[in-house]
């Protein structure tokens, strides 16, 4: 009887582990993605490697020479697609993202499936280049 008592503890125990262990949702926010007539077009070339960690966690890293293509505007600033490529954020569950930049600073990220900005608490050097089509 003991026994089954402490296989059900172990059991319990397990479940707590596995669930404290889980990923965080990625935070955030409802946002409207705005054509930008001024952008329209334009395309960007990261200049150098750029890593930065997540809230949840997770870290990435954007190498040199992935090219944007501005997708519009959030009010937090100018989101650029990835154009060869696919840029991903990951919590609890993967999303795609698109780098949100204001003045050569990556900010944060627009989720097209969700409609979503999701910021990050450290916003870090994006140094892009235009590209002349």
């Amino acid at each position: 009887m003991f026994v089954r008592h402490l296989g059900a503890a172990v059991a319990a125990a397990l479940v707590v582990a596995a669930l404290a262990g889980c990923a965080s949702e990625v935070k955030r926010q409802p946002s409207e993605l705005a054509a930008s007539i001024a952008e329209a077009g334009k395309r960007y070339e990261l200049r150098q490697d750029v890593s930065f960690k997540l809230d949840s966690g997770y870290e990435r890293t954007v190498v040199a020479r992935t090219e944007f293509a501005v997708a519009g505007r959030v009010p937090q600033g100018v989101v650029l697609k990835p154009t060869q490529t696919v840029l991903t954020v990951e919590g609890a569950h993967m999303h795609e993202a698109y780098a949100v930049v204001r003045d050569d600073t990556l900010v944060g990220f627009y989720l097209p499936v969700e409609k979503a900005f999701s910021a990050l608490s450290q916003s870090v050097p994006f140094p892009l280049t235009e590209r002349k089509q």
